[in-house]
This record gives C-alpha cells, sequence and structure tokens, in this order.
C-alpha cells in the first residue's frame, strides 16, 4: 500500500471548487489522462453510484467504472476502482482556507497478486500522475494567483 497526499490553495470558495470538479465536462483539463468522465445510468453523483472514466495511457485508450464511496458537496468526494490488479482509492477534501479552499488529494494505490511485482515501477507511474493534479485544477478553475 502506497498512498500519496498533495494539498493546494485555491482562491475560490468550497462551493465554486466542488461545482468545478463536479463538472465532468471540465475534467480533461485537470485530471491527468482523463479524456472524460460520466455518471453511470445517468443522473446526477451520489454516494454508491458509479462513474466510468475514460483516459489515455500511452497511446490506448482506457475505461474504468469507479464507485463513489464519500459524495459530501462542497467538502468531500471519494472514488474507488480496480484495474489490471492494482486498487485505488481517492479522496478530495475541501476546507475554507483565507481568502478560499484548501483541497487535499489523496490516492491510495494497493496492488493484488502478482502485481507486487510490478509495484516499484506502478508507483513511479502513479505518483507522477497524481502529483500535478491540484495545480491543474488551480489553473483551470482560472485561479492565477
Amino acid at each position: 500500500m502506497r498512498t500519496f497526499t498533495y494539498t493546494e490553495h485555491i482562491n475560490r470558495t468550497p462551493s465554486e471548487v466542488f461545482a468545478f470538479m463536479m463538472d465532468f465536462g471540465q475534467a480533461s483539463r485537470w485530471r491527468s489522462m482523463v479524456r472524460s468522465v460520466e455518471v453511470v445510468g445517468g443522473g446526477p453523483p451520489r454516494q454508491g453510484g458509479q462513474l466510468r472514466v475514460t483516459f489515455d495511457v500511452a497511446g490506448r485508450s482506457h475505461t474504468v467504472v469507479s464507485t463513489i464511496w464519500a459524495y459530501e458537496p462542497p467538502h468531500r468526494l471519494g472514488q474507488q476502482n480496480t484495474q489490471q490488479g492494482v486498487t485505488g482509492t481517492f479522496e478530495y477534501r475541501l476546507a475554507p482556507e483565507a481568502s478560499g479552499t484548501r483541497v487535499t488529494f489523496t490516492a491510495d494505490v494497493r496492488p493484488h497478486g502478482v502485481m507486487w511485482l510490478a509495484f516499484p515501477f506502478l508507483l513511479r507511474r502513479h505518483r507522477a500522475r497524481y502529483r500535478d493534479q491540484l495545480a491543474n485544477l488551480k489553473r483551470a478553475i482560472g485561479d492565477n494567483g
């Protein structure tokens, strides 16, 4: 198990930041390698619901279904998915801070079975993939400060 935690201050209210994050048409602007996100079955996101996430890796398109395990607007969003022998648990926490919002992103990555053998390589790839996500969110929402 490896957990990465990153934080970023964004000069917008938690409600504004959360609304932008949940505007899935914006996902490719700030989520690394993500092409699209959509709610499985339509309707609004909700705890226990699912999201279909399509992303590009090494020139190939992949789709994974993530379960929303936490949905508490405008303060918390949690998703989890398993793909190719690795389970990722992701959480975004938003808290008021000074003139804006402190966003904390946590990614917990756990390999299963033989994927433990490739874990050092996967660890580097996942860390690099998620490191800049909140800085990208800050730029996409228009906070240049």
